[in-house]
């Protein structure tokens, strides 16, 4: 049947005319080069195939991986000699770049995504760089394009070229976690939460969400595995998988399993056993107690299950909410990071492939850097952040603890054992205070700890009391050895900070190289000493603002005075074990933008910075939105990549700052 139905919407599309209410047309300027990983799983005949309609693309960057099941796959001859081929700088129009294949015997539809998943990770390490998609498509995948395409997407190119086309294009909806063809044809730009899984375009910075995909029992469908990602995708990212315009597929057999084992207990099991993490209360799908809720959005009754058709992509975009970071993030990204850990030992050293990386940093000209440790949280954390603290060496450390719960009881200038050096601490009891007051009388505090000592810190470092650092495979080859905490106080004092650097922060997905951004997560941040007067104090909040702004408005200096100088600490990464229990009702654009104007913007001096930022999505984390740079083989190819600082234009801020510094010194 799927067979005739191909045949037949084909004759019918050649009897269509080709009209559209598509109203933005894409044109060459808006298409953007891009590497995307084309991950395919299917029969061994089927390769050739497929090497033949992705060679001739000619953008984006192609990278195939495939995946066969019954047999190895055997290369021709011609295709090693086109890849050889485009090797060569003179064959510069041509951008399929290379490939390789694996053998999964025995592997089911599920195993089989995860296998391929995995070499996707094997492909980024050894490249040292992100691809933008993870392409997942099943062998028989074959795209029907409307003829209306060669108005929106361009003619005089095949219909795989426009996929690629639109993949790549500003007209992908900004808040869309994923991309596909649909199995009908959608005149417009439609969303929905729920598809079926043979072929999904990931985007990059949403992959620890939604994979690996679901581990499933004995006897359970294998669409119990896409089932589960319409959960994910449902509770954490609504309406986030967009749909390609103008072209669908046609999905001539299928891979999966029968519908034996597709129950909605099955359905339930397994998320709970796969994603379920009550430690920090994720339970999603907890109560979707019919098979209604696991309807492909295309031929669900449901009218919620679908966004559009629209005109437009921005239209679509207005309606599309964005990835709810708070619930979702810590508890997926700490699954993804354990199923990375199965077989990142296995992977190759990339340092062995990099002989311009960076030397180990602890022996390389460094002297002792005198940081000042900012924490604030439960009282019950004190003695651990203490203790943790005073086993780090090579570094001068002054620790400020504030807690809001209890009082503690401390003997000042307790001595470090096993050591002849001494922790200088101090705790500080702020009953009531919000986050972002909280942040401020620390900062006060280490006004005058350096009043007191006669000399400024190299370093005001600001930690949420629940971050946990993850030092990844390799990490000891550029941070030195020691506790990964050790490893991190080696990078903040070694001389491989990139000099244009304002602030150091911990990423939420590991960087194999040196990365920087201008809107990092404030759980962990620490301050260059000549930054603080452009970045401190934290805006003061509206009353009934989200403490989020605050970190908003910092992002909005950061990108204007100090642009891409956050620099992420290359192979560590952070969890955040709880999240602050505020609400995000006073997170708005109008809050953010009237915050930034009340404490930033003087019109007499013109500095006014973000006042044209109208949307969210300026102020989004930037791994979130994919807005760093690198990673970089060395920190002085990041250092020549960071734009310089904006003194003079930021000056005013250093009014601020001191304005603040006199206010903190008259309550003394």
């Amino acid at each position: 049947m799927a067979f005739l139905r191909s045949r037949w919407e084909r004759f019918r599309l050649l009897l269509s005319k080709p009209n559209t209410k598509i109203s933005k047309i894409l044109n060459n300027s808006e298409v953007t080069e891009g590497d995307i990983i084309v991950l395919i799983m299917g029969e061994a005949n089927k390769f050739q195939n497929w090497f033949e309609d992705l060679k001739d693309i000619y953008n984006p960057n192609l990278y195939l991986v495939f995946a066969s099941l019954d047999t190895e796959v055997v290369v021709s001859e011609n295709a090693n000699t086109i890849i050889n081929d485009n090797k060569n700088e003179n064959h510069i129009n041509n951008h399929f770049l290379d490939y390789h294949t694996i053998y999964i015997p025995g592997k089911s539809w599920t195993e089989g995504r995860n296998a391929l998943a995995a070499e996707a990770l094997k492909k980024e390490r050894l490249r040292g760089k992100e691809f933008s998609y993870w392409f997942f498509l099943d062998d028989d995948v074959e795209p029907i394009c409307h003829p209306a395409t060669d108005k929106v997407y361009g003619a005089r190119c095949s219909c795989w070229q426009k996929v690629f086309n639109f993949l790549t294009s500003e007209a992908v909806p900004e808040k869309a976690s994923t991309v596909v063809l649909p199995s009908y044809l959608k005149d417009g730009f439609v969303a929905t939460s729920n598809v079926n899984g043979y072929n999904a375009a990931i985007k990059r910075n949403h992959v620890p969400y939604l994979l690996p995909y679901a581990t499933l029992q004995p006897g359970f469908s294998e669409w119990i595995s896409q089932a589960a990602n319409m959960c994910i995708i449902g509770s954490c990212m609504a309406n986030s998988v967009v749909f390609v315009p103008l072209i669908y597929s046609s999905n001539t057999k299928d891979l999966h399993s029968s519908g034996l084992g597709y129950t909605i207990d099955n359905i339930h099991s397994t998320i709970v056993e796969s994603f379920h993490d009550t430690n920090n209360n994720f339970t999603p799908c907890n109560d979707w107690d019919g098979m209604k809720y696991y309807s492909e959005g295309e031929f669900s009754g449901l009218r919620y299950q679908l966004l559009g058709p629209f005109s437009s992509s921005e239209e679509l975009n207005q309606h599309m909410s964005y990835t709810n970071t708070s619930y979702c993030s810590v508890p997926l990204h700490n699954r993804f990071t354990r199923w990375e850990e199965t077989f990142l030992p296995l992977l190759p050293d990339p340092f062995s492939l990099r002989p311009k990386i960076e030397d180990d940093i602890t022996v390389k000209n460094r002297h002792d850097k005198n940081i000042v440790v900012m924490v604030m949280g439960d009282s019950s954390s004190f003695q651990a952040w203490k203790e943790r603290l005073q086993d780090i060496v090579g570094v001068n450390l002054t620790f400020l603890f504030a807690y809001c719960d209890a009082e503690v009881t401390i003997s000042p200038n307790n001595s470090n054992s096993g050591s002849d050096r001494r922790l200088n601490f101090q705790a500080l009891y702020i009953n009531k205070q919000t986050w972002t007051e909280g942040r401020n009388l620390l900062a006060g505090e280490a006004l005058r700890t350096e009043k007191l000592q006669g000399k400024e810190f190299d370093y005001w470092l600001f930690i949420d009391d629940d971050v946990e650092p993850v030092c990844h495979a390799g990490s000891e080859k550029i941070l030195g050895t020691g506790s990964c905490w050790q490893q991190i106080f080696n990078f903040v004092s070694g001389d491989t900070v990139p000099e244009k650097a304002s602030t150091i922060a911990l990423p939420l997905f590991v960087k194999d190289g040196y990365a920087s951004t201008s809107s990092a997560d404030a759980i962990f941040a620490a301050f260059k000493r000549e930054s603080v007067p452009y970045l401190i104090p934290y805006a003061t909040l509206l009353k009934g603002s989200d403490e989020g702004i605050s970190q908003a408005a910092n992002i909005c200096i950061m990108s204007t005075c100090l642009p891409n100088s956050g620099v992420y600490i290359p192979y560590v990464t952070a969890n955040n074990i709880k999240s602050l229990s505020h609400t995000r009702e006073g997170f708005s654009i109008q809050i953010i933008h009237a915050t930034i104007t009340l404490n930033y913007h003087n019109a007499t001096k013109n500095f006014i910075p973000c006042h044209d930022w109208d949307t969210i999505a300026f102020y989004e984390q930037g791994e979130e939105g994919q807005s760093y740079l690198g990673p970089f083989q060395t920190a002085d190819a990041l250092d020549q990549h960071i734009p310089s600082h904006q003194d003079t234009f930021c000056s005013p801020l250093l009014n601020r700052f001191m304005e603040w510094e006199q206010n903190v010194f008259g309550i003394l």
